[in-house]
C-alpha cells in the first residue's frame, strides 16, 4: 500500500469517526437546508398565538417560543439511534432530522410547561452513513413521504414524575403520529428553568412496526438461512429543546455543541493513530511479500516436493491445504509453479475475512479500515453459502481474490497469488482439458443442488467430483475462477454452476462488469469487496516454486 493510499485512508478515517462520534450535528450548524413543507402551525405576524390549541395568554406572563433546527443554529435538535446484529457483534447507527418546526407554551415564573408541539420534515432524515441515508430515503423508503411527510408530538399534559430523578422530573403525554399512526405517548423529560429559558431533555423509545415503517426485516446468507444480519425493531428517540425569548440564551447551547463535538474529535484522532500505525504493519507485511517475488522464467525445480501441504496460521486449530507443482512449458515461456488441489474454500477464506488469525477486535478495525472485507450480506437466503465452511468460496470481487493471496503470502512466508490466464489455461491441458463426461468432474447447472427458495444452483463441497489428471479438483464448473490477465479485461474462467455442459470450454471466460455484476448491491458505492449478482466468482491459488524452496512448510503431524 502506497503513502498516497494511507494518507487517502486515513482522511476517510477521520471522516468517518468525527461523523460516527458526533461531528453530524457541527457540520451543518451553518447549513441551513430549505424544505418545502408547511408545518401549518398556529401563528399570526406577531408570532404563535396558541400550541395544540392552547392559547397563550401574555398577560400572565406565559411565553409561546417557536421551535427551529439547532443545525440551523435554532433551538432544538431530534436526533435517534438504532442498531442491527452482525455477525460479528452489534452495529449502531446514530441520525436526525434536518428541519424541526412547532412550538412550546410555558410560565417561567410559575416554572410550568402548559403545552408543546413538535414537528419533523420526516423528508430531512439524515445519518451517519451517507449509504445508509440513500437506503432509508430511496432504496427501500421506510417513509411514506408522499402522504405523510410530518411527524408530530402535540402535548397538552405535562405531570410530575412519580418517583422523580435528577434525569426525570416530568411525563410529557401526548400523541406521535408518524407515517399516518397515531399513537399515545407519555415521555418521560427532564425539564430546567432559568429565568424565562427553559429546557426539556426527553428521550424515549418507539417500535418501528407500530407506525409501519417499511425496512428490510433480515438480510440472509447460507443454505439453510442462517442469519447475517437484523435490524432492530426499537429505535431511540432523543429531543433537546433550549426555548427562550433572548437570542443570546442560544449561544451557550451551541458553545456546550462545539465543545462535545471536539470531544469526538479528539476521540476520532486517537482512532486514527491506532489505525495508522496498523496500516503502517500492513505496508510493511507487504514489502515482505513482495521481497519473494520470483525470477520470470525461472524452471529448475530439482529437490522440490511433487505436491506439499500449507495451512493457515489461526487461533485454534490450523486449516490445512493442498499444493501440486505442475510442470512448465518452455516454449510458450511458463514457468513450474504449484497450484491448488481445491479452490479456496470458506473455512479458508474466514480466516482472514473475519480476523480469525489476529482475534476479534483487530479483525473487525481491519475491516473499518478497508483493508479486508466485511462479512457477506444482501444476498438472497441459500445463494451465497457462508455457513457451508467446506464449499468453495465465491462472489469476491479480483481485490478480494488478489488481497487474499497477499495476506497468505504474509501468513506462509511463500509466494502466493493467482495464476496468470496463461497458467490456468495451462494446466487445464496438463490435466486432460474438458473430460467428455463433464458430469464426473464439474458441478454446473444440469448437476447442481438447487436453492428451495430460489431454484437457483448452489455450490456443493469442494473436492466432491473427480480429480484431473494431475490431481486438481473443480477446475472447471463450481465457481469461476479470477485470474491476473495481460490484457486491459479483469477475467473469470472454468465456468460455474451457472453454466450448461455445453458451454464448459477450455477458452470459457467472464469479463468483470461492476455494474451488471453488482447490480443489486445494497451499498452505494458499490462494495469494492463483494458482488452479490454474478457472486460464483472464485479463488484458486498459485504458489511460486522458489518461495517453497527458500521457506517449506513444516509437514504436518
Amino acid at each position: 500500500m502506497s503513502r498516497k493510499t494511507t494518507a487517502a485512508l486515513v482522511a476517510a478515517l477521520g471522516i468517518n469517526f468525527a461523523m460516527a462520534g458526533g461531528a453530524l450535528m457541527l457540520a451543518n450548524l451553518n447549513k441551513p437546508v430549505e424544505y418545502d413543507v408547511e408545518f401549518g402551525l398556529a401563528s399570526s405576524d406577531d408570532g404563535v398565538e396558541s400550541v395544540t390549541g392552547v392559547k397563550a395568554d401574555l398577560a400572565r406572563g406565559e411565553l409561546a417560543i417557536a421551535l427551529s433546527p439547532a443545525q440551523s443554529g435554532g433551538n432544538t435538535r431530534v436526533t435517534f439511534s438504532c442498531g442491527k446484529t452482525i455477525p460479528t457483534g452489534r452495529e449502531v447507527h446514530e441520525g436526525t432530522w434536518d428541519q424541526v418546526a412547532g412550538a412550546v407554551l410555558y410560565h417561567p415564573d410559575s416554572q410550568r410547561l402548559l403545552a408543546i408541539e413538535a414537528k419533523f420534515d420526516v423528508r430531512s432524515i439524515r445519518t451517519d452513513d451517507a449509504r445508509l441515508t440513500k437506503t432509508v430515503t430511496e432504496g427501500e423508503k421506510w417513509f411514506d413521504y408522499e402522504n405523510h411527510p410530518v411527524a408530530t408530538f402535540e402535548c397538552s399534559e405535562v405531570k410530575l414524575a412519580d418517583n422523580a430523578t435528577a434525569s426525570h422530573t416530568h411525563d410529557l403525554v401526548g400523541r406521535f403520529t408518524l407515517n399516518g399512526v397515531t399513537q399515545l405517548l407519555t415521555i418521560p423529560s427532564r425539564l430546567g428553568f432559568v429565568g424565562q429559558t427553559l429546557t426539556i431533555d426527553a428521550s424515549f423509545s418507539i417500535l418501528r412496526s407500530d407506525y409501519g415503517v417499511k425496512k428490510r426485516e433480515k438480510s440472509f446468507a447460507g443454505s439453510v438461512g442462517s442469519t447475517i444480519s437484523e435490524v432492530d425493531d426499537e429505535v431511540q428517540l432523543t429531543v433537546r429543546v433550549n426555548a427562550s425569548p433572548d437570542p443570546s440564551a442560544q449561544i451557550g447551547e451551541l458553545a456546550k455543541m462545539v465543545e462535545a463535538q471536539q470531544e469526538s474529535l479528539r476521540i476520532a484522532d486517537n482512532r486514527i493513530k491506532y489505525l495508522e500505525g496498523m496500516t503502517r504493519r500492513i505496508e510493511l507485511l507487504e514489502e515482505r511479500a513482495d521481497r519473494l517475488v520470483v525470477v520470470p522464467g525461472q524452471s529448475d525445480t530439482a529437490g522440490l516436493p511433487e505436491s506439499y501441504r500449507d495451512q493457515l496460521p489461526a487461533i485454534g486449530k490450523p486449516v490445512p491445504f493442498d499444493m501440486v507443482l505442475v510442470q512448465g512449458d518452455a516454449d510458450a515461456g511458463i514457468a513450474p509453479f504449484y497450484m491448488s488441489t481445491h479452490e479456496v474454500t470458506w473455512k479458508m477464506l474466514r480466516h482472514w475475512m473475519e480476523g480469525f488469525e489476529v482475534g476479534a477486535n483487530e479483525g473487525a478495525a481491519l475491516i473499518k479500515a478497508g483493508l479486508q472485507p466485511s462479512i457477506v450480506h444482501g444476498v438472497p437466503s441459500g445463494i451465497i453459502q457462508v455457513s457451508d465452511a467446506e464449499n468453495p468460496a465465491m462472489g469476491m470481487t479480483l481485490l478480494t481474490a488478489s488481497s487474499y493471496c497477499k495476506w497468505l503470502s504474509e501468513r506462509t512466508g511463500r509466494k502466493y497469488r493467482l495464476p496468470t490466464i496463461e497458467e490456468w489455461q495451462h494446466a487445464l491441458r496438463l490435466g486432460g482439458g474438458v473430460p467428455e463426461d463433464i458430469d464426473a468432474y464439474a458441478w454446473h447447472a444440469e448437476n447442481s443442488p438447487e436453492d428451495d427458495s430460489t431454484l437457483m444452483p448452489i455450490t456443493s463441497p469442494a473436492g466432491t467430483k473427480q480429480p484431473n489428471q494431475i490431481g486438481v479438483y473443480d477446475m472447471l464448473g463450481s465457481v469461476a475462477e479470477w485470474v491476473t490477465n495481460t490484457g486491459a479485461d479483469r477475467v473469470v474462467v472454468g465456468g460455474s454452476i451457472f453454466n450448461k455442459p455445453g458451454e464448459i470450454t477450455a477458452n470459457w471466460r467472464a469479463v468483470e462488469d461492476v455494474e451488471v455484476w453488482a447490480a443489486s448491491h445494497p451499498q452505494l458505492p458499490y462494495s469494492r469487496f463483494w458482488y452479490n449478482d454474478f457472486y460464483v466468482t472464485g479463488i484458486r491459488l498459485v504458489c511460486e516454486p522458489a518461495s517453497v524452496a527458500a521457506n517449506p512448510p513444516v509437514p504436518s503431524e
